[in-house]
């Protein structure tokens, strides 16, 4: 199974903490249903997704 790695930092840990208490499941288990809610079948589909989050700074990539 690939895994995935996002980094967060502490005041988005715990809000996810959060809603994941609220929903009563881990945090892992969020992040999971979250990713198979947005599931895209085309390149156009994500393209449209990343377009309309575009310029969301909490989404930016940093340069290394």
């Amino acid at each position: 199974m690939p895994v995935l790695t996002v980094r967060v930092s502490e005041g988005e840990k715990a809000l996810l903490e959060r809603r994941a208490r609220r929903a009563g499941v881990s945090a892992g288990a969020l992040v999971r249903q979250m990713l198979h809610e947005a599931s895209f079948t085309t390149a156009e589909e994500l393209l449209e997704e990343a377009t309309r989050r575009l310029g969301n700074k909490s989404l930016r990539v940093r340069r290394r």
